[in-house]
């Protein structure tokens, strides 16, 4: 079994770069998704995922971070996915927050045998790399200095300036790193393939430092709105900073008849139809005020009792502050 990491920071196009990765190579491999807390947004992207008549198999570690907190339940679970389903190829898809390096040292004891690593990959969104670098050096750092090939994303609209400088940002990071600086689709198939076969023996993992980045999730599975002017304005005040220090936001929401699909990541969102009818919202960022989001969505914290239910609905006619 070749395992294949791919990296990135949070809303960098991780699982985007997965999906035209399996079309490019024709491989049905099996996915390990290490979902941020408790959601399955980009696994259910991935499971739709067109590969001819088999399914794609897509696994999900929810339970913690691979890297950090839950290292032996990832391991393990590895394990059965080459004992029980002995595929050829295993992507795994870690959380934007965990450390690739932790993830490559959680998996050297098992890298025996049949159980191969193959080259990791992070991908980076040359348009926010100076602020992610700013914000969570060591984690990004991390990320950088642990990977064998950097793939750039979003950024069809770059100029060459900024993606020269970008290169040679990473460049003193890792210096061994193959640098893709171009957009990974302008690429041949062949190349393609090459990320499936190229395998990293005796890899030597960078360390850099501990990260002191403190995140936090919120999961709301039951919002609804009446019309998509009411979803541009929640996302233009998560980019304002109205609910903490907001840095990836997506999810499927009811608004009006409709089910629609936002994305927030690197300054920017967007909203589209969704083919998947589930309702699920995720905020991911540090100091976030859930008992504000959950109003703005139409529903209520986990935990809230009735009464809170009542006192928000009355004084929400009365036009009150809402009592906690």
């Amino acid at each position: 079994m070749n395992i294949l990491i791919v990296s990135g920071f949070l809303g960098a196009g991780k699982t985007t770069f997965i999906k035209e990765l399996i079309r490019r190579t024709g491989t049905n491999p099996v996915i390990l998704e290490n979902e941020y807390g408790d959601n399955s947004i980009d696994a259910g992207e991935l499971r739709s995922t067109d590969t001819g008549e088999k399914k794609l198999e897509v696994l999900e570690f929810m339970e913690g971070c691979v890297c950090c907190t839950m290292k032996d339940s990832f391991v393990n679970s590895v394990l059965t996915v080459f004992s029980g389903l002995s595929p050829e190829y295993l992507v795994i898809e870690p959380t934007g927050v965990g450390k690739l390096g932790n993830i490559i040292n959680n998996l050297k004891p098992i890298l025996v045998g049949n159980v191969t690593l193959l080259d990791p990959i992070v991908v980076i969104a040359p348009r926010s790399y100076r602020q992610n670098m700013s914000e969570f050096e060591t984690l990004y750092k991390d990320q950088i200095a642990n990977a064998k090939t950097v793939v750039f994303s979003k950024c069809e609209s770059e100029s060459p300036e900024v993606l020269e400088e970008t290169k040679a940002a990473i460049k003193k990071i890792n210096p061994e790193a193959d640098i893709l600086d171009g957009h990974y689709t302008l690429q041949s198939d062949e190349w393609w393939k090459g990320l499936m076969s190229l395998s990293s023996e005796g890899i030597e993992v960078t360390e850099t430092g501990d990260d002191t980045s403190r995140f936090s999730q919120i999961t709301i599975d039951s919002a609804v709105m009446e019309n998509p002017a009411q979803l541009i304005s929640l996302l233009e005040d998560c980019l304002r900073g109205e609910f903490g220090h907001v840095v990836r936001a997506k999810g499927t929401i009811p608004v009006g008849n409709e089910m629609l699909r936002f994305d927030l990541a690197d300054g920017l969102y967007t909203i589209a139809d969704s083919p998947m009818d589930s309702n699920q919202c995720v905020f991911i960022g540090e100091y976030l005020d859930k008992n504000r989001i959950c109003r703005r969505l139409g529903t209520f914290p986990k935990g809230k009792n009735v009464a809170f239910a009542r006192n928000y609905v009355n004084r929400q006619k009365l036009q009150l502050p809402i009592s906690q």
